[in-house]
């Protein structure tokens, strides 16, 4: 919480025994008025106004003479024009927060479909859309002071990010402090280290429990997908520091008994505990304590005190390219749809994995092939296929994931009364939203319309219309060129059937004695089989036909 300092005016204590009994009632109202000029004035609240100056001034001359480059050199002078673009860069940086926070309601939902407005106009993400109406409108009403002067080119771009970024735990009237303050600062000539270092210690003096949860209140448990897709992810607990600690310290007892255990198994030629990948068995020696922990944290059922959990009511989809299966093509597979899966990876699973499940799909772009729509609630197949093809919320922008929380939408609603009449329950006429967009669809709010091309043309309330393409991307374009070249040998090998049987159509033609002579050339040796009727290079070096039966009905 920020400290407060406050001063009270008021008589010494030399100065009261000093002071005549006559003039004991003239001094306690001088006292009174006093205190009551004291609660009048401002107290002196927030940080300190510590002056931030630079030593010398930052103008394009001394900016060129720290670059240690020669003068007039091609170096000097880009150096000159890359910092003369600092204005012209803040200027519109500062416009677009000012048309941005126009835009900011969080109190109903006119904030929620502006976001979809502006997700789609600046081809972001839904979540980056809020964040950039929320920061707009932090800059415009917390923080105007600083705000003007990155309009007069004083900042670059970059500072007022991260001024944007350090405030959003504070309160606003903290936000307001921190900005009488930096705007003080000589920003024009300090150094971007001096900036970061001198804006941590001003955030820093408020102390984060003035706006951040309890440890209590920071209990969690997330999921955090590598950036890089490379197949992993992170599952972060955050909670009190002592129940961590004796989390911790109790997967690590578990993991050394468990690892005290496979050697035992090792040496007496058991099978050992908690051995995912058989290594203890390949190699039998222990595993390290840190693939034991995770082993047994991922691998222990959890303890819920008797409450019942139901069943996924979906399995989890690890969908994998016919192509990649077969070791002809690295297309990556996906989780659920959304998670890139490393070919190698996919494949490890496929293998592991007792059944399979196909989805038919339309050689040509991948469409999923219609199902017979009969009842308002889709069924089993059609869910299956829907989580496919919107695996995300179909709403433009919104990052939702909707594989196991989301909800099958009629585009055009279902008519109960009379189901021919329109609205079927078709793969064409669904798509699956996130309960906050299917609550704001079920009241008017978003008005999605397909076509019959497959886009979706989105009704934002009445402000502006989005059109969006329907998902196909089944045949990724590195499955599309493996499905091709196997379709062109398998051409060639067709083709060099058609000659070989037109040359033994020429052969029937003639005399019936000469045809019953081998044809010049060696004799095979011994042990060799002749070329067969179908087999046009003589067996061994003919290009295979891989996956040909599963262009049209791909394995998943």
């Amino acid at each position: 919480m920020a400290a407060k300092t406050s001063t009270t005016t008021g008589m010494s204590a030399d100065s009261a025994h000093a002071a005549d009994s006559t003039d004991s009632a003239e001094s306690a109202a001088t006292d009174t008025a006093h205190a009551a000029a004291s609660a009048k004035a401002p107290r002196t609240a927030g940080p300190p106004r510590t002056p931030v100056r630079a030593h010398t001034p930052l103008d394009p001359d001394t900016f060129a003479a720290h670059s240690h480059v020669e003068p007039g050199c091609v170096e000097e002078q880009l150096a000159r024009e890359l910092f003369a673009t600092h204005h012209e860069e803040a200027l519109a940086y500062a416009g677009r927060l000012r048309k941005l926070a126009m835009l900011w309601d969080d109190t109903s939902e006119e904030g929620d479909m502006n976001a979809i407005l502006v997700a789609d106009a600046r081809r972001i993400t839904l979540d980056r859309a809020r964040t950039l109406l929320r920061d707009a409108a932090t800059a415009v009403v917390d923080l105007p002071h600083t705000l003007a002067r990155l309009e007069a080119g004083h900042l670059p771009v970059s500072w007022f990010e991260q001024l944007l970024r350090r405030t959003r735990r504070l309160t606003s009237d903290q936000c307001q402090q921190v900005d009488d303050r930096v705007a003080e600062w000589d920003l024009e000539n300090i150094t971007a280290d001096r900036f970061s270092r001198e804006l941590g210690k001003l955030i820093a003096w408020f102390g984060m429990a003035a706006v951040r949860e309890t440890p209590p209140e920071q209990r969690d448990v997330s999921l955090e997908i590598n950036p890089d897709h490379d197949g992993t992810a992170c599952l972060l607990v955050t909670g009190p520091i002592h129940e961590m600690l004796d989390l911790s310290r109790r997967l690590d007892l578990a993991a050394r008994a468990v690892q005290n255990e496979q050697r035992h198994a090792a040496k007496e030629g058991r099978p050992a505990p908690f051995d995912i990948d058989g290594e203890v068995a390949r190699t039998a020696y222990r595993m390290p304590l840190a693939a034991l922990r995770y082993a047994i944290l991922t691998r222990t059922m959890l303890e819920t005190s008797g409450v019942q959990v139901p069943q996924s009511r979906f399995r989890l989809q690890v969908i994998v390219p016919a192509m990649t299966l077969l070791g002809e093509s690295d297309a990556p597979g996906t989780i659920d749809g959304t998670i890139p899966l490393p070919a190698r990876m996919a494949r490890h699973l496929a293998a592991d994995e007792p059944t399979w499940y196909r989805i038919l799909t339309d050689p040509s772009d991948g469409a999923y092939l219609p199902l017979p729509p009969t009842t308002y609630s889709p069924t089993t197949a059609m869910a299956e296929h829907l989580r496919l093809l919107d695996p995300v919320c179909a709403v433009p922008g919104c990052t939702n994931n909707v594989c196991t929380i989301g909800e099958a939408d009629h585009i055009e609603e279902y008519d109960h009364r009379n189901p021919e009449k329109g609205g079927q329950t078709a793969l064409e006429n669904l798509h699956r939203l996130c309960w906050t967009h299917h609550d704001m669809k079920t009241r008017g709010l978003l008005d999605p319309v397909r076509g019959p091309d497959g886009t979706t043309t989105w009704h934002i309330g009445d402000r502006a219309i989005i059109t969006t393409d329907q998902n196909r991307d089944l045949l990724t374009p590195e499955l599309a060129a493996a499905l091709q070249s196997s379709w062109e040998a398998y051409e060639d090998m067709r083709l060099g059937d058609d000659l070989r049987l037109q040359g033994l159509g020429l052969l029937e033609d003639t005399d019936p004695a000469d045809a019953s002579d081998p044809p010049d050339g060696p004799e095979p040796a011994d042990g060799a089989v002749p070329a067969g009727p179908g087999d046009a290079s003589g067996g061994a070096d003919r290009p295979a036909l891989v996956g040909a039966a599963s262009f049209s009905d791909p394995p998943f």
